[in-house]
């Protein structure tokens, strides 16, 4: 069995490392930063959804719940959200 990879824990450590590399000891540095958390999460979601898609794997609403740690009432309601408004 291949090692679980906690994703969660190394996207935490390289904002960590980039912003202390961005930041540095200048607190003016902080105008260079932006770091939408609800859009970079809306942006995980569709990564690990449609590459589950592409690749023709079976239950995608459930997987992408379980990586994301989410019910899956709670990705089916994400995918209602992002799905285009008809006129």
């Amino acid at each position: 069995m291949k090692q679980k990879i906690n994703l969660g824990a190394e996207t935490v450590e390289f904002v960590r490392v980039r912003m202390a590399e961005i930041l540095g000891e200048d607190p003016q540095n902080i105008n260079n930063v932006e770091f939408d958390v609800k859009k970079v999460k809306e942006q995980i979601f569709r990564l690990f959804y449609d590459y589950q898609v592409v690749h023709g794997w079976p239950h995608v609403a459930a997987n992408t719940a379980l990586i994301m740690g989410y019910d899956h009432r709670t990705i089916n309601k994400m995918l209602k959200k992002q799905r285009p408004k008809h006129e």
